[in-house]
C-alpha cells in the first residue's frame, strides 16, 4: 500500500497529467541574479532540484509582465530575445527530465507607478495613480504574448499572481478598487479586467495550464472576505484550470498572513481552500498554500478533501529531501522551517539567498566542490548550541569521530528559551530536530562537561562553538536588573509592571511574550526604530504584533536609560529625565561573543575553527552556517 495514496496520486488537468499533487511554489531568487536577462546556472539548479526531489509541478519564480527591465534588484528575464530564452527553455527541459511539469509565474506589476485606483499601494508601499483603460489594454496584450512565449519555450503551465493586493490583484478588492468605470463597483465589474486577461491568454496560448492565485480573504476590513473570495472564484473558474487560494495583502499588517509566521498556528490558511472546495460552487481544482511542512500534512489535506493540490515553497528550502524522507518513514528527520523569512528577504538581508536551518541554500551550485575527507579525524566540538550541534552532525556525517562537549545538562544553547514562548514554536521544533539528530547520530555527547584547553589533547581538530554572554551596559544600579535570557520560564516572578531596556529583536519578542501573559510592558530603546537587527518581513511581523498589544505594551524610542533602582527606572529623552515604576527591569541590550574562551583552544590541534556567537553574537542562521562551514572542510 502506497504510504501517501492521496497526495502522491496523479491528477490530470486538461490534457496534461501531473504525477502527484505537490506543486513547488515560486521562490524569490532575485539575489541569485547578477543582472542577466536569463536564469543563471544557480537559478536553474535551484528549480531543477525541486523536480528531482519529487514535486509534481515546479513553478519558476516570477517574470514581470511585458518587456524586460532591470531595476537593479529583481530578476529581469527577457522572453523575447532568442539568445536569452535559450536558458529559459533549458530550465523547462531540466524540470521535465525528472518527470515534473514546468510552470512559470507571471507577475502583474504595472509600469510608471500605476495602480488600480489613485492612492492604492505600489509594491514599494508608495501611493500610485489610476491606470487608464488604454494602458490596461496594452498590459493585457502583454500577458497574452508572454503566455504564448512561455508555452513555446516548453512550459506546461503559468501561475498568474492575482493575489496579495499586488497592483493587478487590486482590481478584485473592494478595498483598493475605487474605479467608477466598468472595471469598478460590483464583484462582476471588479473581475472584468482579470477575465479579459484570462480570455486573451486562452486565445493566444491554448492548452497551457492556467493557475490563478487569489487571496481567499484579505483579512482587511472592507476588502475581500471569504464569501467575496468564493464569489470571485466562481467568476474566474470558467477561464482558468486551477485556483490557488492564498491570503492577505501586500502590506505589513497582512503579509504575516500571506507568509504565515509563528504568531499564527500551523497551516493557518488551509481553511480558506477548504471553504472554496466544500462550497459546492467551485468546479475546478483548488490549490492550498501557506507553511505546509511535510507529506503527512499534505496527505491529510488532500485525503480530507480540503484541496486538490498543495503548494510548498519554504518546506523545500528548509529540506530539499523532504519528500524522500517522508516516503522512507522518516518524517522526524525532515528539517523544519522556522518561518523566519530570511529566504524571502534575500534582496535586503545580506544580498544573498539564505535559510536559517539549511546552510546549503544559496550554495547548492558548489556541492561538487565538497570532497569526502581523505582521513577520518578525531574531532572535539565545544558547545552544544545550534552552531555546535550543526558542526558535530556535519562532521559525523562525513565520517569523523566526533565528541560534543556541553557544560550544561541539556543541548540547545541560547535557543532553549523557545520552549517557553508559544509563538516561537517553529524555532523550538528546530531545536528539538537538532537534538533528535544528535541522538540518532554517532556523535559522543558529553553533557555537564566544561572543557579546558588541556582536555583537547589527542584530538585532530577542535571546533569552538562556546557561544556568548549578555552585554551589560554601565548603567548605575544595573545590578537590580534581570537578563533577558534568564527570564524565560520564570515569568511568574516578574510582577505586573515590567520595563525592558533594549528594543532589538530579542527585546521586542520578550515584550510581546510578556504582554501576551497579561503584563504591562514598557520598552526603552535608544535608537529611533525597533528591531533594526531583524530581517525586513520579520520586523514587520513584530511591529504588527506589538500594535495588537498596544494597551499593555508601550514603547519609548530615543530613550537612554540613565539609572535602575529597586522598583524604578530613569531614562532621558529629549533632554528631560523621566522616572517610571517597575516590578521588574530586564536588560535586552545584546550579547557579546565568548571570544577569549574560544581563542584559548586555538593552536592545540592540527585544525581549529570557531562557529556561532563566539565569533560574534548574531542569528541562528549564522550559527548553523558557520557550524556547517567549520565541519565541511575537515
Amino acid at each position: 500500500m502506497k504510504k501517501y495514496p492521496h497526495v502522491l496520486s496523479p491528477r490530470r488537468v486538461g490534457a496534461i497529467l501531473l504525477k502527484n499533487r505537490i506543486i513547488s511554489g515560486p521562490s524569490t531568487l532575485h539575489s541569485m541574479s547578477d543582472g542577466q536577462p536569463y536564469p543563471t546556472e544557480r537559478v536553474m539548479r535551484f528549480f531543477e532540484a525541486r523536480a528531482k526531489a519529487g514535486a509534481g509541478m515546479v513553478t519558476v519564480t516570477g517574470v514581470s509582465t511585458g518587456p524586460a527591465f532591470d531595476d537593479g534588484i529583481h530578476m529581469s528575464w527577457n522572453l523575447y530575445q532568442p539568445n536569452h530564452t535559450n536558458a529559459l527553455a533549458e530550465l523547462a527541459s531540466r524540470i521535465h527530465f525528472y518527470g515534473a511539469r514546468a510552470s512559470m509565474e507571471l507577475l502583474g506589476i504595472f509600469p510608471d507607478g500605476y495602480t488600480v485606483s489613485d492612492g492604492a499601494r505600489q509594491m514599494n508601499g508608495e501611493p500610485g495613480r489610476e491606470i487608464p483603460v488604454a494602458k490596461m489594454e496594452e498590459f493585457k496584450n502583454w500577458y497574452a504574448e508572454d503566455a504564448a512565449v512561455i508555452k513555446s519555450l516548453g512550459y506546461d503551465a503559468i501561475l498568474l499572481h492575482f493575489g496579495h493586493s499586488i497592483p493587478i490583484a487590486q482590481f478584485l478588492s473592494p478595498y483598493t478598487n475605487r474605479r467608477t468605470d466598468q472595471y469598478g463597483g460590483s464583484t462582476e465589474n471588479r473581475c472584468r479586467y482579470i477575465v479579459e486577461i484570462l480570455q486573451a491568454i486562452r486565445k493566444k496560448a491554448p492548452g497551457l495550464i492556467v493557475e490563478v492565485r487569489i487571496s481567499g480573504s484579505e483579512f482587511q476590513k472592507g476588502g475581500i472576505d471569504l464569501e467575496e473570495g468564493i464569489r470571485i472564484g466562481e467568476i474566474l473558474q470558467d477561464y482558468c484550470d486551477i485556483l490557488q487560494v492564498s491570503a492577505g495583502m501586500h502590506n505589513p499588517d497582512w503579509m504575516t498572513v500571506t507568509h504565515p509566521c509563528g504568531f499564527l498556528p500551523p497551516m493557518p490558511n488551509v481553511f480558506l481552500a477548504e471553504a472554496f472546495k466544500k462550497s459546492g460552487r467551485i468546479r475546478i481544482p483548488i490549490t492550498t498554500v501557506g507553511a505546509i511542512p511535510n507529506l503527512d500534512a499534505a496527505e491529510e489535506i488532500i485525503a480530507s478533501g480540503k484541496a486538490d493540490f498543495v503548494a510548498m515553497t519554504r518546506a523545500f528550502i528548509a529540506d530539499i529531501d523532504m519528500i524522500k524522507k517522508c516516503r522512507e518513514g522518516r518524517v522526524e528527520d525532515v528539517r523544519p522551517c522556522v518561518k523566519c523569512m530570511r529566504c524571502h528577504d534575500s534582496t535586503t538581508y545580506e544580498r544573498h539567498l539564505s535559510c536559517t536551518v539549511n546552510p546549503a541554500v544559496g550554495l547548492q551550485h558548489l556541492d561538487h566542490l565538497i570532497a569526502p575527507p581523505a582521513v577520518k579525524k578525531k574531532v572535539a566540538v565545544i558547545g552544544g548550541g545550534p552552531a555546535g550541534m550543526q558542526a558535530a552532525l556535519t562532521a559525523a556525517e562525513r565520517g569523523h569521530y566526533v565528541t560534543l562537549f556541553e557544560k550544561t545538562d541539556t543541548l540547545g544553547g541560547k535557543i532553549k528559551y523557545a520552549k517557553y514562548v508559544p509563538f516561537k514554536y517553529p524555532l523550538d521544533n528546530f531545536r528539538e530536530y537538532l537534538i533528535r539528530q544528535i541522538n540518532k547520530s554517532a556523535v559522543d555527547v558529553r553533557l555537564n562537561t566544561e572543557v579546558k584547553p588541556e582536555d583537547v589533547k589527542g584530538y585532530d581538530a577542535v571546533i569552538a562553538a562556546v557561544g556568548s554572554e549578555p552585554l551589560i551596559p554601565p548603567i548605575p544600579g544595573v545590578e537590580h536588573a534581570l537578563i533577558a535570557v534568564d527570564v524565560f520560564g520564570r515569568e511568574t516572578e516578574l510582577g505586573e509592571r515590567v520595563i525592558i531596556v533594549g528594543g532589538g529583536q530579542v527585546g521586542c519578542e520578550l515584550a510581546i511574550h510578556l504582554a501576551h501573559l497579561g503584563k504591562d510592558v514598557t520598552v526603552l530603546e535608544m535608537q529611533q526604530a525597533l528591531a533594526p537587527d531583524a530581517s525586513t518581513t520579520q520586523r514587520d511581523e513584530l511591529l504588527v504584533e506589538m500594535r495588537k498589544e498596544a494597551e499593555r505594551l508601550h514603547v519609548v524610542l530615543a530613550a537612554r536609560c540613565t539609572a535602575i533602582a529597586a522598583g524604578s527606572v530613569t531614562y532621558e529623552k529629549d533632554g528631560e529625565s523621566v522616572s517610571i515604576a517597575a516590578d521588574a527591569v530586564i536588560l535586552a541590550t545584546g550579547m557579546k561573543g565568548l571570544t577569549e574562551l574560544a581563542d584559548s583552544f586555538m593552536g592545540l590541534t592540527e585544525e581549529y575553527a570557531q562557529a556561532g556567537d563566539c565569533v560574534r553574537a548574531r542569528t541562528v542562521e549564522h550559527a548553523i552556517k558557520e557550524g556547517w562551514f567549520s565541519a565541511i572542510n575537515l
